[in-house]
């Protein structure tokens, strides 16, 4: 999401930049930011991409927070092209989160979420969509309509739940998470009373349970809960695994076993990546936190709403959207090999 209320933005900005100096002497982030792709034409000073998912032939989807746009970025050459433009009589004015989703038909089929937000901290009532991106062997890509919510406020972050056609959408207006089954576009809300949730992200489910890791831009924290498979209903309180940390969208890396792993940050107006290395689903103790890189625009502000980890030859690369940076949106790419 690209801001919390004002009064907790003022309220994290400051934690911020106390969390900053604190910890400057202690952690020194050892990856350069290399740009790879800036969204072309005239300088967009607010323009930003929201979201990132990598296609399996290692391509990044972008989503525009600031347009009905979906970009398609080449990483081995830092070209991009616009993929999707929706036009204004769809009402798919801002678009959010993103995800793969398998069908079992071997498609390769993704989940986007839309609402319209005329000015910063403003939704309008009714406007929240939920859509599918198809992809065929040619590269082509068609877009329909998969679901109007609109009972919804703003739809967040979007993961896929299995691999059976269903996705968890955040809601950070209603503060819950919708269970939809993407074949029919019907779902559930098995979870609610989610304070400032943002981005979210998933392990398993398998053996009947799984986690929802989650961004609570409100407390300031990183958490998981476990879920029951098939409904997504929590069977479990939730676990903080960071706190006191301004933090949007993020990406996963897991341990083979035992359950820990690590989790690489958009901060917001932090304009870094953080890691946050945790234990298994038994420990009890906050993650470590470490700034991999800062300064990702190069201007000294700007906006990493998310992170994303490339595939095949770039599985070690993360890609990190900045933007509100003084210039166009742009993709930046740390790598940590």
């Amino acid at each position: 999401m690209r801001q919390p209320p004002p009064n907790s933005l003022k309220m994290q900005l400051s934690r911020s930049f106390l969390l900053v100096i604190l910890s400057a002497s202690s952690v020194v982030a050892s990856v350069n930011p290399v740009a790879l792709f800036t969204l072309p034409g005239p300088v967009k000073p607010s323009s930003w991409f929201e979201n990132l998912a990598v296609r399996p032939n290692g391509r990044i989807l972008a989503t525009r927070g600031d347009a009905p746009e979906i970009w398609q970025i080449n990483p081995s050459t830092g070209v991009g092209e616009m993929l999707v433009s929706l036009p204004p009589s769809t009402g798919a004015f801002n678009l959010t989160g993103i995800s793969r989703v398998h069908m079992g038909d071997g498609d390769e089929t993704y989940v986007f979420g839309s609402s319209h937000i005329p000015a910063p901290l403003q939704v309008t009532p009714g406007s929240a969509k939920v859509w599918t991106l198809e992809m065929d062997n040619s590269g082509s890509a068609s877009v329909s309509l998969l679901a109007s919510i609109p009972t919804a406020g703003f739809l967040n972050g979007i993961t896929e739940w299995g691999r059976d056609g269903r996705v968890l959408i955040s809601d950070t207006e209603r503060e819950a998470v919708y269970l939809m089954d993407v074949a029919t576009g019907s779902f559930t809300t098995p979870l609610t009373n989610l304070t400032g949730i943002n981005g979210i992200k998933t392990v398993g489910p398998k053996h009947g349970s799984g986690y929802l890791y989650r961004a609570d831009h409100m407390s300031l924290t990183l958490s998981r809960i476990p879920l029951d498979a098939t409904t997504a209903t929590a069977i479990g309180p939730a676990e903080i695994l960071a706190d006191n940390q301004l933090i949007d969208d993020f990406s996963l890396k897991m341990d083979k076993q035992g359950g820990g792993g690590k989790a690489y940050l958009g901060t917001m107006y932090d304009n870094s990546v953080v890691e946050v290395a945790f234990g298994s689903q038994s420990s009890s103790e906050l993650g470590v936190k470490t700034f991999v890189a800062t300064n990702l625009s190069g201007t000294g502000f700007g906006l990493c709403t998310v992170t994303v980890f490339g595939r095949g030859r770039n599985k070690d690369k993360l890609y990190a959207a900045v933007g509100q940076s003084g210039g166009s949106a742009q993709i930046v790419v740390l790598d940590l090999s």
